[in-house]
């Protein structure tokens, strides 16, 4: 028993040493708030237009030399420049691609 007083003293002793005096809130009044969800959904408008182009449909993944993917429909199965997009990297859930734009994106099967 003194052990575990022993123990839940010193949490108390690092829970008050670990928390600043002067704390900021997380909380955003609603100026805050507007522009900030204004920002992300900007944020995520982008990131479609930019990537509705190609469409992951499928991996078939046996090991990093055999594999499969379907983009759009058409199958790849070679590290390497393809048509707009170039494949750089396929696991069993995602695939690492470069656009011709120079952007890098992982498409993962939806």
């Amino acid at each position: 028993m003194q052990n575990f007083s022993k123990i839940i003293i010193s949490g108390i002793m690092l829970n008050s040493v670990a928390m600043p005096e002067e704390t900021t809130s997380f909380f955003m009044n609603d100026e805050d708030s507007i522009k900030a969800l204004s920002l992300a959904k900007q944020s995520n408008t982008n990131d479609t237009e930019q990537t509705s182009n190609l469409k992951l449909s499928g991996i078939f993944f046996v090991d990093e030399q055999n594999w499969t993917i379907w983009i759009n429909g058409k199958p790849y199965s070679e590290i390497g420049q393809h048509e707009n997009f170039s494949i750089d990297e396929v696991s069993e859930s995602e695939v690492t691609i470069t656009t011709s734009d120079g952007d890098t994106i992982t498409l993962s099967v939806n």
